[in-house]
């Protein structure tokens, strides 16, 4: 089986970490975070969120998808 084509890997955290948003994350418009000393492109977790992240504002990393870390508001 050829895994270049696979989809994304979906892996939860054991122990939430908290990251700062740099780019605002909204309902179906992922950003980006600054999280474990690296900036990493992030997406609700809960497709149903109706909340918005603006930059600055902290919030909890609770799983990653491929290389998008998954969050909820704090």
């Amino acid at each position: 089986m050829n895994r270049l084509f696979s989809p994304p890997q979906l892996e939860m955290f054991s122990h939430p970490v908290t990251g700062r948003v740099e780019e605002a994350i909204a309902p179906n418009f992922p950003g980006r975070i600054y999280c474990m000393a690296s900036y990493w492109p992030a997406k609700f977790y809960q497709h149903h969120c109706t909340n918005s992240l603006v930059p600055g504002q902290p919030c909890k990393v609770v799983g990653i998808e491929g290389i998008t870390l998954l969050v909820v508001p704090l």
